[in-house]
């Protein structure tokens, strides 16, 4: 008992860096904000427009910038001042989803709530790529397992926070606590010191996009950990556009039970990042990718119905689909220079996003009793998701990332 508490211990002693902790502060505040908005903002415009595909439009318009302009605004992440990029990105977001509060149609939560997520993709890769610098070298997976343990916590308890602020604020005015949280993680973030820009460059816009994807793609073991994010990311989509369907038509239950599936996810995505960061520098990361399919593929036992006390552990099992989240997020910082991993950050961001929303689209449109029905849309996105991920490891993803494990491991072991 006493050695996996110190090692727990040992992984969360990484906070002692005053920096990292701040931006963790700055993580945990925004992320309990965001999730309120996320659940509210997809019961505003079922109750506003009573059809299911209002959610999986909802889901895909937020998703649209990131997607669209997401590998375009990732340049910044390696032309300017990262930490001053990020407290820009939150006060402008807050003040777009503290209007939301104030609209009376669909198209207009729909409006604000996509100019809000333009945000996110500029936010993401400046985040990702300046964590890589605060951090000391070899401390990178442990901090990367607290940051994510931190996400899935409130994953587990956010949503829940979400379901009760919008029993109790109802949807509307519970997007005020999201706008608040951005405007106090600023206030973390302007306790990082700057590291000024990454390099000063004169290339083209669409150039640099370029050359960020071809960072991504030139390396075989970022590849295969992108291609198979993205497959992910497609029963991702169906998963959160088709829940919440589930748990109001099938299961009759109220909508704050959707927040709370979601946040029984994120339990187990919470013990799979501390086993990863447990274990990293001793044994090769190829084991996660396989778990990270068996997670989205426990998603398709919806087919025999389950009711709610069979579902939550279904999707305790699902949060094990983030097994692959922290490897690749490392892998890029360990294989890829600092001077093009804000884009390749962001090239991996748009390419999940792009196949989240076309999971959230498709399977909500699915989902209509003329088509094929809120079950077989949720089960048929696990599987489809599952089945395009073992694709993606059969066809020469996890020989790449085995061959980048001996060479990292055996490289640690030289330093030893």
């Amino acid at each position: 008992m006493r050695r996996p508490i110190h090692r727990i211990a040992q992984i969360f002693a990484v906070l002692a860096n005053p920096e990292l902790r701040a931006l963790w502060f700055a993580d945990w505040i925004s992320d309990v904000g965001n999730f309120v908005t996320f659940i509210a903002l997809a019961v505003y415009v079922h109750d506003v427009t009573g059809t299911a595909a209002s959610i999986g439009i909802a889901l895909a318009l937020e998703a649209l910038p990131r997607v669209t302009i997401g590998p375009f605004v990732g340049v910044l992440a390696d032309r300017v001042d990262r930490r001053r990029l990020m407290i820009a990105c939150n006060v402008i977001r807050a003040c777009l989803v503290g209007a939301l509060p104030f609209t009376h149609a669909a198209w207009q939560a729909y409006a604000l709530a996509t100019a809000s997520s333009a945000f996110g993709p500029i936010h993401r890769p400046a985040r990702s790529a300046l964590l890589a610098q605060i951090v000391s070298e070899g401390k990178l997976v442990p901090a990367l397992a607290v940051t994510e343990t931190t996400h899935q916590v409130l994953h587990m308890v956010g949503p829940a926070i979400a379901g009760l602020a919008i029993l109790a604020l109802g949807a509307r005015h519970a997007f005020f606590l999201d706008a608040a949280s951005f405007l106090i993680a600023a206030a973390f973030q302007a306790g990082i010191a700057s590291r000024g820009r990454p390099r000063r460059v004169e290339s083209h816009v669409v150039a640099d996009v370029k050359e960020g994807y071809a960072a991504v793609l030139g390396d075989a073991a970022v590849r295969a950990y992108a291609l198979l994010n993205a497959a992910l990311a497609l029963g991702y989509g169906a998963v959160v556009a088709v829940l919440l369907l589930y748990v109001r038509q099938v299961l009759h239950r109220p909508e704050g039970l959707y927040g709370v599936v979601l946040s029984v996810a994120g339990a187990g995505t919470v013990v799979i990042s501390l086993v990863i960061a447990a274990r990293d520098e001793r044994h090769a990361r190829t084991m996660w990718l396989p778990i990270s399919l068996l997670g989205i593929g426990a998603f398709a036992l919806v087919a025999f119905r389950p009711g709610l006390g069979v579902l939550l552990p279904i999707a305790l099992g699902a949060g094990l689909a983030d097994g692959a989240g922290i490897p690749m997020a490392a892998t890029i910082a360990e294989a890829l220079a600092d001077d093009v991993r804000g884009r390749a950050y962001g090239a991996t961001e748009a390419m999940w996003e792009l196949s989240s929303a076309a999971g959230s689209l498709a399977f909500a449109w699915l989902a209509d009793p003329s088509r094929l029905g809120v079950v077989a849309s949720f089960a048929w996105g696990a599987v489809i998701s599952t089945a395009l991920g073992a694709v993606v490891v059969v066809a020469g993803g996890l020989a790449a990332i085995a061959s980048f494990e001996r060479r990292r491991l055996a490289a640690i072991a030289t330093e030893r």
